[in-house]
């Protein structure tokens, strides 16, 4: 396909298949902490619990670890599940990594599991220590609106543009594996695992959540990470490439303890880092000149500043020793993780976070329509306990109609504690 078409298509897939909401880190990023941790953590560790392994099942097991480190984010995407994402993301998030872990059967089962709990350690740590502080820095007028921590309910497409700069400055600094490293590993998801430990923890058929489209959603995902996120990123960085080149970086670059140029990566790839291509810039020039609306609006982003990358390297530091201290823990014993909201990095509880309480309520409603009696009753308790629901019923900002249906809900889960 020549470039100029090939722009043009890739345009128009963006405009259709961008996500529309999207509160985790970066796609890259994601996948750059299980790059990070690879050799020193996860491989170790699917040695020690699976004996021999040979070098297709590491490269395997590799490709589902970064599956299981960006599926939680794929309900945003085309034939996706909002609902998915949110309940993964807000609800029972730390009993949904530890069935995950519990429930594999297999090396590449577990190397999921693996990847979806670098996923849930990410964005605990990195959204309060990196996202939510950077945001009011690199856009000072939401700043005076919000205050000098901007969640992403607070603000949904700062927190897109400030996510999608820190793509994009990494891959510029060459901090990132390039493109032909992400294809030789390959990207897969498993969707048996995934499957069961979701009805485990959610009382919920994940095929149900999809429409019965899960593999049609999993494959459209995987095309668009594989495929889309890594040219448009080099396509912005082309478009922003004066300003990202101004700013100094040497400080915090030097303090940047993680290189994903490891020397197996530089013998099979070699050691410099590719720059954009004719169809990068030339599809930079139309990111350049597209209004950005819609899903565009997230390449609108500014280039973080100094402190905010500098805030950026220390999460990322961080994110990789809570990372690694986990996956000492196993695989003797099993994981404990508490349930956290991603977006705050704050423990789950009714009226910390809008997005978590309108999730509870909408998994309520979603299992009393499903039948409340035959819901687990760690289920039941869960939202009981969530709710207070055993001393009072707290209300909050939903439509009438939909807030008379959670009451009704509600008096049927207290009927049958």
């Amino acid at each position: 396909m020549k470039p100029f078409f090939y722009s043009k298509f890739l345009l128009l897939v963006l405009v259709l298949f961008l996500p529309r909401h999207s509160s985790a880190f970066g796609v890259l990023t994601h996948e750059a902490i299980i790059d990070a941790s690879w050799d020193n953590s996860i491989l170790p560790l699917l040695k020690e619990k699976y004996s021999y392994i040979t070098l297709e099942q590491q490269k395997e097991a590799h490709a589902y670890a970064y599956g299981g480190a960006v599926t939680p984010d794929m309900g945003y995407y085309p034939f996706g599940s909002k609902f998915f994402t949110n309940l993964v993301h807000y609800v029972r998030s730390g009993d949904m990594v530890n069935a995950l872990l519990k429930d594999a059967r297999n090396i590449n089962e577990y190397a999921f599991a693996l990847g979806f709990l670098s996923h849930y350690i990410a964005d605990n740590y990195g959204h309060p220590f990196a996202t939510n502080v950077s945001v009011p820095l690199v856009y000072p007028k939401l700043e005076k609106k919000y205050g000098r921590v901007i969640t992403y309910a607070d603000n949904r497409i700062s927190h897109m543009r400030m996510e999608f700069g820190f793509d994009v400055l990494e891959v510029a600094k060459g901090n990132y594996a390039s493109q032909a490293y992400h294809d030789f590993i390959g990207f897969k998801v498993d969707t048996a695992v995934l499957s069961r430990a979701f009805s485990e923890i959610y009382g919920v058929d994940i095929n149900s959540v999809f429409n019965n489209h899960l593999q049609l959603a999993v494959e459209t995902f995987r095309w668009i990470v594989s495929n889309i996120f890594p040219t448009i990123t080099k396509a912005a960085w082309s478009a922003k490439k004066n300003t990202v080149k101004s700013l100094n970086h040497s400080v915090t670059s030097k303090n940047f303890t993680f290189k994903m140029r490891r020397k197996q990566y530089n013998k099979q790839f070699g050691k410099g880092y590719k720059r954009p291509g004719i169809r990068a810039k030339i599809l930079s020039f139309f990111i350049r000149a597209l209004p950005k609306i819609g899903p565009l609006k997230a390449l609108r982003f500014k280039t973080p500043t100094s402190k905010a990358e500098e805030l950026f390297d220390k999460s990322f530091d961080t994110i990789l020793v809570h990372f690694a201290y986990n996956l000492k823990q196993l695989p003797e014993q099993h994981l404990h993780e508490k349930d956290f909201d991603f977006d705050t990095g704050k423990p789950t509880a009714d009226c910390e976070y809008s997005l978590a309480d309108e999730t509870y309520c909408d998994w309520l409603l979603h299992l009393e329509a499903a039948g409340l009696p035959n819901a687990d009753i760690r289920i039941r308790n869960n939202i009981i306990n969530f709710f207070h629901l055993d001393s009072n019923i707290n209300a909050f900002d939903t439509p009438s109609k939909k807030c008379l249906k959670f009451y009704s809900a509600c008096k049927e889960i207290m009927a049958l504690h």
